[in-house]
């Protein structure tokens, strides 16, 4: 329907130009209107890191009325103007209905023209629906079995006056790419990060996004509550009724979810500019960081998931309890009779427990199962009936936000050292685009989850000579621990481009795929993986390795100190008859918020026909996170 509006008042402008001429500002007022910062936040006008040219990242033509607005502001500006003077159109029909926020902006800019509002009931009635008096950011925080999730994702909700009435029932803003549903994994992955889908802003109830998050995905949330004045609200609500029907195209690394809503909130507040300080990345958590730097956030709030919650309240169960949850669910005995050793109120821990965990089968299986569902109303039923309380304490709030944590990017220097079978000393250059590993500072991460990519090892030897010694593309690793009720899978993988221990190692392309379990105790994180290496180069005897072993380790994530030992051997392989082993250590030490100092040794053995060579690399290195 908004599409229709903008084509007809496109074929409509040229036949009424001429009567609004009389009423337009001078070419010059209109130049510096055109020119303005909030002028090019409502069109979303940006410096292209490439091409260097300016020009709207919306790539809808509907977004504009002029047919070279998407590159020229002032012919869009002028367009506008002029439809917005027209009169005498039928409700819903103006150009003052299609883009509220922009004509509201030029009524201020503009006192002395003498604009007539236009009947907009469409607008106004979803407006008054979505009865928006505060803005709050939205940061699901990252899964326990997901390290891409700590990535991230931001929406925003529409909070009404009455702060009494659930949230649950406000609306909320979410841009996302909208992905063609028969793309599998691979097709999904090439098109979020080229461009390939078009990103769309839509409106939808909280509770979807509740669900998704806090339940379907079991991801806690943490709520920022802008400081945005009742009248920058109405802006961005305008603003958001103007994006609809258009779309921008979406790129994961820098046009995602999180960049796109600051780009909205910086068209609906004078106070706002943030989008400029993301240029090749856009990374979730830093746009917080960037809500927080402009000082546009008033407090912020946490809200546990389900799966926190059982992990909560299991961690103050006595074993009874946990037993006796757990075989209300999985048996198929009697409630009452499972629950009759209990004292009353372990009864009612038992309940609660086994309610959550029965939600937790039913979200992993991920399919309706009625027995499951038949059980749960029951679990219930048992548990109404017992007016006690369970007695277990209020979740605690992280020590740490998300946003809290280390800066996103990191560069460092190492130096260090070959001995063994190959002697020879090093410095290398090292920068990671994103994002976090195990060794990295741990405050606001989820412990025993990475993912790294765009990480590089520049290499300078002593002799002089320069190369690439490490390029990870991406590197994922889950060691999630096993608990009463969950029983995560570990697993990892990798892939890019490294070389073995030694000075004339020659660079192989890589992909690693890993699973296993971890477990966790006071002595830290155990875990074992099988793990499946592939490598491909001319070094190879027939051009490739395809091989498979145990990866055992263990992982220390302290305040100050960060430790992990690890052995990989691989025995059993194709394509290439060598036996492969590597001992690694690895010692990270915080030094403050944003910097790390890292010792590092490892010891690699190959054996092939009963030879057998050995290379020890040690190092330091001191890496800042920015």
């Amino acid at each position: 329907m908004r599409g229709a509006v903008v084509l007809f008042l496109s074929v409509l402008l040229p036949a009424v130009s001429s009567v609004v001429s009389a009423a337009m500002p001078d070419t010059q007022r209109l130049q510096q209107l055109a020119d303005s910062q909030q002028w090019q936040h409502l069109l979303h006008y940006r410096l292209h890191p490439f091409t260097g040219r300016t020009m709207s990242q919306n790539d809808s033509p509907e977004f504009f009325l002029a047919a070279d607005g998407k590159r020229n502001l002032l012919s869009e500006l002028t367009t506008d103007l002029q439809a917005f003077l027209h009169t005498g159109l039928a409700d819903n029909e103006s150009a003052q209905c299609r883009f509220p926020a922009r004509y509201f902006w030029l009524k201020q800019q503009l006192p002395e023209v003498a604009f007539v509002d236009q009947p907009c009931p469409e607008f106004t009635t979803w407006r008054d629906e979505l009865d928006a008096h505060y803005l709050t950011l939205i940061f699901p925080a990252s899964h326990i079995n997901s390290p891409s999730s700590m990535y991230g994702h931001t929406l925003v909700r529409l909070d009404r006056e009455d702060e009494s009435r659930s949230k649950l029932l406000a609306y909320s803003v979410n841009f996302a790419a909208n992905a063609d549903t028969t793309d599998n994994e691979l097709v999904f992955t090439w098109k979020g990060l080229t461009g390939g889908y078009p990103g769309v802003v839509s409106v939808m109830p909280y509770y979807v996004k509740t669900n998704e998050y806090q339940h379907m995905e079991y991801r806690d949330v943490w709520e920022y509550r802008l400081n945005f004045s009742k009248a920058e609200v109405d802006q961005f609500v305008r603003h958001i009724w103007e994006t609809d029907d258009t779309f921008f195209d979406y790129f994961f690394f820098d046009e995602n979810c999180s960049y796109r809503l600051l780009a909205l909130l910086d068209a609906s507040s004078e106070r706002a500019d943030m989008t400029d300080d993301f240029v090749l990345t856009a990374v979730p958590v830093e746009t917080i960081r960037a809500l927080q730097k402009n000082n546009l956030v008033a407090y912020s709030e946490y809200r546990a998931s389900a799966a926190s919650d059982m992990e909560h309240k299991s961690s103050e169960a006595p074993v009874a309890v946990l037993n006796t949850a757990r075989e209300l669910v999985e048996s198929g005995l009697a409630i009452e009779t499972l629950l009759q050793p209990l004292p009353q109120q372990q009864q009612v821990q038992a309940l609660e427990l086994a309610h959550a965990y029965a939600r937790y089968l039913a979200i992993k299986k991920k399919q309706a199962n009625p027995v499951l569902r038949a059980r749960t109303i029951a679990l219930l039923s048992a548990r109404a009936k017992r007016p006690v309380t369970a007695g277990f304490s209020e979740i605690p709030v992280p020590a740490y936000r998300d946003d809290e944590g280390h800066l996103s990017r990191r560069a460092g220097i190492r130096a260090g050292a070959l001995s063994g079978d190959d002697q020879a000393e090093f410095v290398d250059l090292r920068f990671r685009a994103a994002y976090h590993d195990v060794l990295d500072l741990p405050q606001g991460f989820v412990p025993g989850s990475q993912i790294q990519m765009g990480k590089l090892d520049v290499r300078v030897w002593d002799d002089g000579d320069v190369q690439v010694q490490h390029f990870t593309v991406v590197d994922v690793l889950s060691l999630s621990h096993r608990t009463f009720f969950q029983r995560p899978v570990a697993w990892g993988v990798s892939g890019g481009l490294d070389r073995f221990n030694g000075r004339e190692a020659e660079l192989h392309g890589f992909i690693h795929v890993a699973f296993g379990r971890a477990w966790l105790n006071s002595a830290g994180r155990f875990y074992g993986l099988a793990e499946t290496q592939l490598r491909a180069d001319n070094q190879f005897d027939k051009g490739y390795q395809w091989s498979i072993g145990p990866r055992l380790g263990w992982l220390w994530q302290g305040r100050r100190l960060q430790a992990q030992l690890e052995a990989n051997w691989q025995p059993l392989s194709l394509g290439d008859d060598t036996d492969r082993t590597q001992l690694s250590a690895q010692l990270g030490w915080r030094l403050g918020n944003n910097v790390q100092l890292r010792a590092e040794a490892s010891r690699q053995w190959f054996e092939q026909d009963s030879a057998e060579t050995a290379v020890n690399e040690v190092s330091a290195a001191v890496q800042w996170y920015f």
